[in-house]
């Protein structure tokens, strides 16, 4: 089972800002350079351990400046890699201009629901908060509603048989016109 990967992403061509541009159009073009993560599965930690050590000594290149002799003396603003080191001071993280290379170990693995039913789930909950905050009528406050109502439809009956009256006898008073 694996224990342990190495993701080595590459930005080559990332930070290449050469461009094109059209002077008919005012419009500048620069290309793209996509490159895919390489990744390395390990059975154990000491495996990944040994593996990402030798693999970021022939990645690294080291900036000229900070070579003085047989030594190596890092310089402010130098191009060299970094490595980042976990709590027992193994190199965990490397990472220059061109490379990052990480060294992660597994962990719990995170199973979530598909979206749909996270949409369901959410349009349920509010459903049922707003069913807890909707109060229910007392007997005479239903009853008088319930008056309203009526009272509303024949309101709405009235307005409804009189417009349509005023409606005929406005078409009436048309045709005596012409």
């Amino acid at each position: 089972m694996v224990k342990c990967l190495i993701i080595h992403n590459k930005h080559e061509g990332c930070y290449d800002f050469q461009f094109y541009e059209d002077e008919s159009s005012k419009m500048r073009l620069t290309s793209i350079t996509i490159n895919p993560p390489k990744i390395f599965m390990f059975d154990s930690r000491e495996q990944a351990q040994d593996f990402f050590e030798e693999y970021i000594n022939d990645v690294d290149v080291l900036d000229i400046r900070c070579k003085k002799g047989e030594e190596v003396v890092h310089i402010d603003y130098c191009t060299c890699g970094i490595i980042e080191l976990d709590e027992e001071e193994n190199p965990v993280l490397f990472y220059n201009k061109k490379n990052q290379i990480f060294l992660m170990e597994t962990g719990p693995q995170v199973f979530l629901p598909p979206q749909e039913l996270k949409n369901d789930v959410k349009n349920l909950n509010l459903t049922n908060r707003l069913i807890r905050k909707c109060k229910t009528l007392g007997r005479e406050q239903r009853k008088r509603y319930i008056e309203l109502g009526k009272y509303c439809e024949e309101c709405q009956t009235k307005n409804d048989s009189g417009s349509d009256e005023e409606a005929v006898d406005s078409d009436n008073e048309n045709d005596d016109k012409k």
